[in-house]
Formats: C-alpha cells, sequence, structure tokens
C-alpha cells in the first residue's frame, strides 16, 4: 500500500505533465506560444550600445539600423499614450523566417513585426525589401509593447482589436497600413465595407479585426491591412476631434480600467456613437 501511494505521489504530476505536453502538441496556439516563450529575444546576444536590442547571428547590421531609430520611437509613442514605458522593451532582431517564427508567437513567418509577450520581434523581411518601413513597424509595435508593459496580458486581451491596431497605425504614421489608403478605406465604409465597432474582446479572437461585411473577391492580406486603416482613421479622429478627452481615455485605459469605461470618461459617450460621428466625416472627406 505504502509503495503504491508513493508511486501516485510522483505519478499524478508526471501524468499531469505529460497531458499538458500533449495538449500543448495537439494545438497550434498553445505549440506557437510555448515556442515564443522559449525562444525569447532577450536570450539573443545584445548590440554592446544598446542592451535593449537584440539579434540573431547575421542580423547585427540590421540590429544597428533598428537601434538608430529606437529612440524617436520610443518617445513618439511615450507622446501619444501619454506615460513612459514601464521597463525597456527587448526588441528581437531575425536573420532568418524560421527563427523569427519560433519566437513571435504566431508560428508565422508572414508579418514583418509582431510584439508577444512584452518583446517586439522584427521580420528580416523588412531589412532585406523593406528597410523605408523600419521606423513605422518598429514604432507600432512599441505601441502594443507599452500597453501591455501598463496593463498586463489579460486586460491587453480584453481590448477591442481595432483599438489596439488603431492606436499602433495612428501613433506610428500609418505603419502596417501602408498597402490601403485613407481615400481606399473611406469607399470601402460607405460601402459597408466597415469594421465591427466592439468595447470588448473575447480570448477566442486574439488579433483579427472583423468587418460588418468582408470586401468580397480581394487578396488573402487586403482586408487586413484595409482594417488597420480604417481603425488607424478612427483613432485618429478621436485623437484629433479631441485632445483631452483622448488623453482621459488612454489614462483610465492605462489605468486598467474597462475600455467601455475608459471612453466614457474621456468622451462622456459610448464608442458606437463616437463611431457614428466619425462615419459622416468620413465622407465629407471623399
Amino acid at each position: 500500500m505504502r509503495r503504491r501511494i508513493i508511486w501516485l505521489i510522483i505519478g499524478a504530476p508526471l501524468a499531469l505533465i505529460a497531458v499538458a505536453a500533449g495538449a500543448i502538441a495537439a494545438v497550434p496556439t498553445l505549440r506557437h506560444v510555448a515556442s515564443g516563450l522559449w525562444n525569447v529575444p532577450d536570450r539573443l546576444p545584445a548590440l554592446p550600445d544598446n542592451s535593449q536590442v537584440h539579434y540573431q547571428q547575421g542580423a547585427d547590421d540590421y540590429a544597428r539600423v533598428v537601434s538608430a531609430v529606437l529612440p524617436s520611437a520610443i518617445t513618439r509613442v511615450e507622446a501619444v499614450h501619454g506615460r513612459h514605458f514601464v521597463r525597456p522593451v527587448p526588441v528581437g532582431v531575425y536573420a532568418t523566417p524560421g527563427a523569427f517564427e519560433a519566437a513571435n508567437g504566431q508560428g508565422s513567418s508572414r508579418p514583418v513585426g509582431v510584439t508577444f509577450a512584452g518583446r517586439v520581434n522584427l521580420s528580416p523581411v523588412l531589412y532585406a525589401g523593406q528597410r523605408r518601413r523600419i521606423p513605422a513597424i518598429l514604432t507600432h509595435e512599441l505601441s502594443h509593447a507599452h500597453l501591455q508593459g501598463w496593463i498586463g496580458g489579460i486586460a491587453y486581451i480584453h481590448l477591442p482589436n481595432w483599438f489596439k491596431e488603431g492606436l499602433a497605425v495612428m501613433v506610428s504614421g500609418g505603419g502596417g497600413a501602408e498597402l490601403v489608403s485613407e481615400e481606399e478605406a473611406r469607399a470601402a465604409i460607405q460601402r459597408g465595407e466597415q469594421i465591427v465597432i466592439n468595447d470588448t474582446e473575447s480570448l477566442q479572437n486574439l488579433v483579427d479585426i472583423p468587418f460588418e461585411r468582408k470586401p468580397a473577391n480581394k487578396a488573402p492580406w487586403y482586408p487586413v491591412v484595409l482594417a488597420y486603416r480604417q481603425a488607424g482613421m478612427f483613432v485618429s479622429y478621436l485623437r484629433e476631434s479631441d485632445g483631452a478627452a483622448f488623453d482621459h481615455m488612454m489614462n483610465a485605459i492605462l489605468e486598467r480600467r474597462a475600455f467601455a469605461e475608459a471612453v466614457a470618461v474621456g468622451y462622456h459617450a459610448d464608442v458606437h456613437s463616437l463611431w457614428q460621428k466619425f462615419t459622416p466625416t468620413s465622407a465629407e472627406r471623399n
């Protein structure tokens, strides 16, 4: 009996570990998250003169380019968000798509930048063929990292995706939405191809921005970029129409108040009524 009890004490935790490992292996999302946590950029070498920037072997020139534009990106994010970063954000710069994919928590090499676990990961594609986008994409991702640092992962997940991405697009001057113009986005809104404006997000939707009516017969990337552009335009409108209200809203968000409550604190209105005010303004600019 004693031997059986001992085996139960030892075996039960091992069985749970085995089950957990099996679950991670079976569910792609969990597998990607586990890979990202194992391959955080902090483990990579850092630049001697900037310990915030880490790089895969072969990406040291890329890392120096990122390091040169990092101070202005940080300044921009802090100015719009209204607070300093809680702590320095590690930035990972990669030489190979495989290493970037393993570290970004999505298991994909398609994005050019991903913020995961409070760290910014930059794809080798940026340096290889889209170097001019580096400042905007870095700033975009730092916007996400700043929010994550202040409010934590769970509260960040529950912020509406349109707001998180729209804020990042606005802060970065269009980073992530470069391939769709404001004119295209306004025309899509008038056709009813507009993003869903919600005031919370679920755990079932970590990254997507849904549409009221999704654009048809478009390349797979197009709805994503169109959503980013529309979201960026709306967040820009919120800031430009009432800067003080925007600042109050941002402060409430960074104090971990629910998004709907933060909007009410700043604008004394709900986000749906603000969208309705934005939509005619958007149409008038066509």
